[in-house]
């Protein structure tokens, strides 16, 4: 029995959502050459420990022959796994560890989406192609869980949040697969760290801003969703979406480990849909319980700068200058605090404040400015994670 059928009915006997572990199909066409590179040779580096020289391996190699790698994944891998069955386990944990790096070195370049000739293979086949490598390792385990939040991390970095979260339809021709981290929590059930990218994927497609305002989402035709009598009216889809992200993020609001950023995320999203007093009550609350710096930082800050944006100055620099006792000199709302400044008349102090962001912190990774990409700005940290699973 061939082995993607064989972990199809493995799975299916431990879960209900037996497209889990369904794997893309090979490509029709014969692989295109990556030579220099050797699918083993990168393994063999890769597992021992050698990790960055694997991947720059990858890197040097061009970005035709790294395209052509994602679709002998699946040919050239299996023959490594199974060249030493006392390894198994740990050689798929490396298979599937080293495809996640290959495919941020794509997403650096650019080439999520792209494909290679014939070979319909682009960065979410290699991460399907992945997990499942993973499911065949057996019960769900703390290497699996670091390879789902850092599969995340790279996804929310092209902000594909339908890939990460969708609802999936096994009886439409071709089946709708459910989103990736839909598929983990099948796996790791009420994960609040994975429930969290659920979330954070679901709001995503809604979390966006237009020339510093919200963007106003009436019409997203294709947000039809897929169900089993047919195609549900865009209307309908963009209503249930909306609410169904409400509802992820409002599930999570009081867990003790991810509830203030559920709440930060979910007073984002009120706004981002025009609601306002919701948004205000919930990036209140996430101010005030907010232990991390960064959090209490984005929370104040979001407070100052969507009082700004309506035209509330004098609650808008109060919240602002919280936000740089939490991050200081933090340049998003040092030059936001700045313009205020100025437009009270105190040119001087306006200075000041700008001009000590851009010395301070010149090169700085403002929370604010990667805040629609999620947890992007871990990857990585979750990556050196998911290496200490493969080579302690």
């Amino acid at each position: 029995m061939p082995r993607p059928r064989l972990a199809l009915l493995l799975l299916a006997a431990v879960t209900p959502v037996s497209l889990l572990a369904q794997k893309r199909p090979p490509p029709k066409v014969e692989p295109g050459p990556i030579a220099p590179l050797e699918v083993a040779r990168l393994l063999d580096t890769y597992s021992s420990g050698r990790f960055d020289d694997a991947v720059q391996a990858v890197a040097r190699a061009g970005d035709t022959v790294g395209r052509n790698l994602r679709a002998h994944w699946s040919v050239d891998a299996p023959v490594w796994i199974g060249a030493d069955p006392t390894e198994r386990p740990r050689r798929l944990l490396a298979v599937a560890a080293l495809a996640l790096e290959t495919e941020w070195v794509r997403v650096e370049r650019g080439d999520w989406g792209v494909t290679t000739g014939g070979a319909r293979c682009p960065g979410t086949c290699v991460l399907d192609w992945a997990q499942a490598e993973l499911i065949e390792r057996g019960p769900a385990d703390a290497a699996e869980r670091a390879w789902d939040l850092a599969a995340a991390a790279l996804a929310s970095g092209v902000r594909d949040w339908r890939y990460l979260q969708r609802a999936g339809n096994p009886r439409a021709q071709p089946p709708v697969l459910p989103g990736l981290m839909d598929r983990a929590l099948v796996r790791f059930p009420g994960d609040p760290a994975l429930r969290l990218e659920q979330a954070l994927a679901a709001s995503g497609r809604f979390s966006v801003t237009i020339d510093g305002g919200r963007s106003v989402n009436d019409t997203l035709p294709s947000m039809a969703m897929v169900n089993g009598a047919g195609v549900t009216a865009p209307q309908t889809a963009l209503r249930t979406a909306r609410e169904s992200a409400v509802n992820l993020l409002e599930a999570l609001v009081d867990d003790p480990v991810v509830g203030v950023e559920a709440r930060l995320r979910l007073g984002y999203l009120h706004w981002a849909l025009s609601n306002d007093a919701a948004a205000q009550a919930e990036l209140t609350r996430a101010a005030h319980d907010a232990k991390d710096a960064d959090l209490r930082f984005l929370a104040e800050f979001l407070l100052g700068w969507t009082a700004t944006l309506r035209g509330d100055r004098d609650d808008a620099m109060p919240h602002l200058e919280a936000a740089l006792v939490a991050r200081p000199d933090s340049q998003s709302a040092a030059v936001a605090l700045a313009a205020l400044t100025l437009q009270r008349g105190d040119a001087a102090r306006a200075y000041e404040i700008a001009q000590s962001s851009l010395d301070e912190r010149p090169t700085d990774s403002d929370p604010w400015r990667l805040f629609l990409y999620a947890h992007h700005p871990r990857l990585p940290a979750l990556v050196a994670d998911l290496r200490k699973q493969v080579h302690p």
